[in-house]
């Protein structure tokens, strides 16, 4: 295949704008379609070779993996490798775990479905995890293994056959991506079935290149079709954010930018000018190992207390991720490419013992709880605290009892509970109480910042942090199955993380609710622990660490007012008030040195416990009524704080 400068410059235009936005850089807010950039050029190119050698009789399936392992795995060793010692002395055994973890992932090109069923509301940050960027290897690599295969077997049908097929699966792959885009968005983003498409226009575009009687475009034709695929490249690196539904429909913009690049772009039009001037080059041939080396050092300067969004610091970083990308193409990729230089033997057995040497430490890893024991006896339990298995015990009672259908011949008190991630804390508050023996339960969810309220009006002026398809989801009290639950329920409990736009409407909403069904609606404030550090926690000394209080926001307090006025005290519980007295001082520890909230928002299972039992103690001092029909107060009790 003849080589293309204008191809590594295209590299180069992709590879920049995903690491300056992952550096923080809020102008590449649409940075991410890079990798989107580089699933076209690795179809196309992947593509050319293999047609090339089928067409000369010569194609060899272990040729085509030893090339894969030569161009991927020295350098994802050697980043890899680099990784190991920083993540145990800056990583937290609960971090170290999942570390491990993502060791074993990328070793196997899997990581991609690791980080799917790690990614969501209830995780870790996704921008602490040091291998999280290997996903899009792993979407590769599993294309690969397929895409030879098929190349064997379609070939002898000819090029007009093949062509159909690969049509065919990429409308597929693209339709499937559009409705994850907009039902499931983590799956969607991360694996290979919404993802295919990319990679198969790459290789259209090296077919419709290969055809023998392809006629030469006009220099104008050219320049004007480049134009507009580096346009369409630019739109999506600067106009796309972190709310555009992807990779669905409006993946097509970068996707079908980089082919119309591909198929017109050349060393003499405007474009190729400047994708084959040196800089744009030399960026290029060094952009695999710049695309490696970028995100462990964001993720590790984050894990050792740097500022998360410093322009000098990660404009730094993002300067030292290219000089390391230079020495590590110049003395590990390029001599790895030369069969002279090694052979096969030699880089099968490297790729074998590598990666085999690389997921038995992350199993280890995995497996010794992150190496906990390297950490004085009082400071494990913190050490371990996950927000991925903590999430866990959060959402699993509440999800389990999504639209469970009430018994009519139960006579315990049936409760409707409504509301996100805060409804789920109280759910699991009453079943670790004796208030579970008395009632049955009941749940809808209604996502954070979604608004758990029923007006008649379009949320989505409201919503402009959000992605207003996940909200769109939640129904906002429409739909057969919620309203039937509601009619059934002698109480409905409405809980959210209110955000002050819905504390301002709750009191409309709630007129609207009582209207329809009646006064069945106990209205519950949201809570706040402040940050929790755990390394900062962790370097307080005990019995200081047990003593320590962080207070609620005034911010916080208001909102929760403003959401009493609404409710009516009678009607209202202070949940901030319950666990953090009238000066909203919060503690942090049990007595027993557990947490109460592991992030700040959310219980531990231990938070819980002391939840369902302030909660059982507050209805039974305010005499509010357990018993079927009603859970109503006999008298009204005292305005909280």
């Amino acid at each position: 295949m003849n080589y293309r400068r204008e191809i590594d410059g295209l590299r180069a235009l992709a590879v920049i704008p995903v690491i300056l936005f992952h550096a923080g850089f809020e102008i590449f807010s649409g940075g991410y379609v890079g990798v989107d950039v580089f699933f076209v050029i690795s179809g196309y190119l992947i593509a050319n070779i293999v047609m090339a050698e089928m067409s000369a009789d010569r194609f060899s399936i272990v040729r085509f993996y030893e090339r894969r392992a030569r161009r991927i795995l020295p350098a994802l060793l050697l980043v890899v490798a680099a990784c190991i010692p920083a993540a145990y002395v800056f990583l937290l055994p609960s971090d170290m775990k999942e570390f491990g973890q993502s060791l074993v992932a990328t070793m196997t090109f899997s990581s991609n479905i690791l980080f799917w069923s790690q990614t969501g509301y209830f995780e870790g940050a996704a921008e602490l995890k040091p291998l999280l960027h290997t996903w899009s290897l792993a979407v590769e690599e599993q294309f690969y293994l397929f895409f030879p295969l098929f190349m064997m077997l379609t070939w002898r049908w000819g090029r007009a056959w093949l062509t159909s097929i690969l049509i065919v699966v990429a409308i597929g792959s693209l339709t499937l991506a559009q409705w994850g885009a907009l039902h499931k968005p983590i799956a969607a983003f991360f694996l290979l079935p919404t993802r295919a498409w990319e990679l198969i226009l790459g290789v259209l575009v090296a077919l419709y290149l290969s055809r023998p009687a392809l006629k030469e475009a006009s220099p104008a034709v050219r320049d004007v079709a480049s134009l507009l695929g580096a346009g369409m490249l630019l739109y999506a690196m600067f106009g796309f954010d972190q709310r555009t539904p992807f990779p669905g429909l409006y993946a097509l913009v970068p996707t079908v930018g980089t082919a119309l690049i591909i198929v017109y772009c050349g060393p003499q039009t405007w474009v190729g000018k400047v994708l084959c001037s040196p800089a744009f080059v030399g960026v290029g041939l060094i952009s695999y190992s710049a695309y490696l080396w970028h995100q462990p050092l964001f993720a590790f300067a984050k894990h050792a207390g740097l500022p998360s969004h410093h322009a000098v610091l990660y404009g730094g970083l993002s300067v030292l991720a290219l000089i390391l990308a230079y020495g590590s193409w110049r003395f590990v990729e390029t001599p790895f490419r030369h069969a002279r230089r090694i052979t096969r033997k030699q880089i099968a057995g490297l790729s074998f013992a590598g990666c085999g040497a690389v997921a038995m430490l992350g199993a280890v890893a995995h497996a010794s709880d992150g190496f906990v024991e390297r950490l004085a006896p009082e400071d494990r339990y913190l050490a371990s605290v996950s927000p991925g298995v903590y999430g866990a015990y959060v959402r699993k009672r509440f999800d389990d009892l999504q639209h469970v259908p009430f018994k009519a011949d139960d006579q315990r008190l049936k409760i409707l509970v409504v509301g996100d991630s805060f409804a789920k804390d109280l759910v699991n508050a009453v079943y670790e109480s004796p208030l579970a023996a008395q009632v049955q339960i009941s749940t809808h969810q209604i996502t954070a910042g979604c608004g758990n309220l029923h007006l008649d009006r379009d949320f989505h002026q409201d919503i402009t942090q959000k992605q207003a398809f996940l909200c769109d989801n939640d129904g906002w009290y429409k739909g057969k199955a919620l309203t039937d639950l509601i009619r059934q329920s002698d109480v409905v409990w409405i809980a959210s993380a209110w955000a002050p736009w819905e504390a301002r409407l709750l009191k409309e909403s709630l007129s609207n609710l009582k209207q329809e069904y009646g006064e069945k609606f106990v209205v519950f404030g949201s809570k706040n622990f402040g940050a929790i550090d755990i390394k900062r926690l962790m370097s307080i000394p005990l019995p200081d660490r047990y003593a320590r209080h962080n207070q609620v926001s005034d911010t916080h307090r208001d909102v929760n007012r403003i959401v009493e006025d609404a409710a009516g005290t009678a009607r209202f519980v202070n949940v901030s008030g319950l666990l953090c007295g009238p000066e909203g001082s919060c503690p942090l520890f049990l007595p027993n040195g557990r947490l109460i909230s592991y992030d700040g928002g959310h219980l531990t299972k231990e938070g819980a416990v002391l939840l369902g039992k302030l909660l059982s103690e507050e209805l039974t001092a305010r005499q509010f009524v357990l018993k079927k029909g009603e859970l109503m107060p006999v008298k009204s009790g005292g305005r909280t704080s």
